[in-house]
């Protein structure tokens, strides 16, 4: 029995599970922390055109750039392109334009934007100016993709309008589909209205907030109920519900009692989980989820798996347990870009077709659009997953302050050594008969009390004075060292 839960008590932090059976299988946030661009269309200003990286870079509103690249500018929409000619001659700088963003920033990178817009409804996408239609690729029934196929010629999107049928429009009637097309144009023609009157730059289109993308995204014919902790966001879901769904309306249900909504479902516990490094399997193997800059690497270990009868049998049973508890990881993580996973050596063919396709089957239901590789010799398979979101660790978690993301601080005797270092090189470049050094109260204790002779020695070598002392504003390993009067 599929649940979709809504904790919306604390407006600053929103949060939306969906539960089957008791176990979490989607797990969403907004927090004031880390705003969500995705999705978002702006009134822009091109900054730069870099024909060295076949690219422009976009002032869109925000303190960094965006990057658009070439491939992702639609001729449509530049002026005065002439046919044929590569769109970056037609690129000014100052020039405004419509852009959307498809990927976040990330560290020192700017968004990524396109100007191939898409306009995502509860059944359809609509793509401006893009003249082409289809139907999305997770519905295989060749029977459903034909009658999909057959309504959209019916319904007739206008000339230069693309569309695009949502897995959730699979079992949809022409007149729902109708429906949902002329909300998208009603919608993109206040963008347009927008891009005439908006100063550059400027946010147009903002893609909805959480409650309203979640349900919209991620409610299935078998979600039995919404449960809902808050009045006014009930009333807006109940809203929606009501234009876009009204056979579902009765579903939204507000939840009163006193036990916190995701405590009463035992979620907490779950939702800690996401955070961690290690996940334990049922089987007594685990997996290790290391996400980097470049990368996300995961580990299979079979630990105390011994339950079966041989070293390929375990590895093969660990594997395919892995596998599709990896597979949910990176729909609850949100884990985007290239993935490594590292599983149990398998000699067997047949058990590395088998473990494949139990990733490919735990992927199946994937909104994000994922490209598989095989298992190599090495055991390690690799794999591509869009980003759909902010990962959900920055949405809400801030670097160390202490390691700076490092992960690890330096030792209390290695900073000693290292501000010894300091001092003398401090000493070797500046002729001073007093200096006053700054430390962490552990590290000068250690100083004071454990290097006191080698301290006298530099004091003696230089012919100074070395004064130390403590703040408590300072990292582990970090020093400051200045002349004293």
């Amino acid at each position: 029995m599929k649940k979709m839960l809504i904790n919306a008590v604390h407006p600053e932090e929103i949060r939306v599970a969906v539960v089957d059976e008791g176990v979490l299988t989607e797990y969403h946030m907004e927090s004031a922390l880390k705003e969500q661009l995705r999705g978002n269309v702006y009134k822009a200003r091109i900054s730069k055109v870099e024909h060295s990286l076949n690219a422009a870079f976009v002032d869109y509103g925000r303190e960094k750039h965006g990057l658009l690249p070439a491939g992702d500018i639609n001729p449509a929409v530049v002026p005065d392109v002439k046919n044929g000619s590569p769109v970056m001659q037609s690129l000014r700088k100052g020039m405004e334009i419509l852009v959307q963003v498809v990927r976040e920033e990330k560290g020192a990178k700017g968004a990524l934007l396109t100007t191939e817009i898409s306009l995502p409804g509860r059944f359809l996408v609509l793509l401006p100016q893009q003249d082409m239609a289809g139907v999305s690729r997770k519905i295989e029934d060749e029977k459903q993709r034909k009658r999909l196929r057959e309504i959209i010629d019916q319904i007739k999107p206008p000339e230069g309008m693309g569309i695009i049928v949502r897995t959730a429009g699979m079992d949809k009637t022409k007149t729902e589909l109708a429906k949902d097309m002329t909300y998208l144009l009603r919608l993109w023609k206040s963008i347009q209205d927008q891009f005439k009157k908006t100063d550059c730059p400027n946010i147009i289109y903002k893609e909805g907030d959480i409650i309203i993308r979640t349900i919209r995204d991620y409610l299935t014919t078998d979600t039995t109920e919404i449960l809902i902790d808050d009045d006014e966001t009930v009333k807006r879901a109940a809203t929606f519900m009501k234009t876009f769904m009204p056979k579902q309306k009765d579903i939204i249900k507000t939840y009163r009692q006193n036990k916190p909504l995701f405590t009463k479902f035992e979620l907490e516990q779950q939702i800690e989980g996401i955070y961690d490094k290690k996940v334990k399997l049922r089987s007594g193997g685990s997996i290790i989820i290391e996400p980097t800059e470049a990368m996300v690497v995961i580990d299979v270990n079979s630990g105390q798996s011994t339950n079966t009868k041989s070293i390929e049998a375990t590895a093969f049973e660990t594997n395919r347990e892995a596998a599709a508890e990896i597979a949910r990881q990176l729909v609850l993580r949100d884990l985007g870009g290239l993935i490594a996973i590292d599983f149990i050596d398998m000699r067997s063919k047949e058990n590395i077709r088998g473990v494949e396709k139990a990733l490919r089957e735990g992927l199946k239901n994937d909104r994000a659009h994922v490209v598989i590789g095989k298992i190599s010799k090495f055991g390690i398979m690799e794999l591509s997953r869009e980003r759909l979101s902010p990962p959900l660790v920055e949405k809400s978690h801030v670097q160390c302050p202490l390691c700076e993301g490092f992960g690890l601080i330096r030792s209390v005797e290695s900073a000693a050594f290292m501000a010894l270092r300091e001092i003398q090189l401090y000493l070797t470049r500046n002729n001073t008969s007093r200096i006053k050094v700054s430390m962490t109260r552990d590290v000068g204790l250690y100083v004071l009390n454990q290097q006191k002779r080698h301290l006298m020695r530099l004091e003696q070598d230089f012919n100074t004075e070395i004064l130390i002392s403590t703040v408590h504003t300072l990292k582990v390993g970090q020093i400051r060292i200045e002349a004293a009067e």
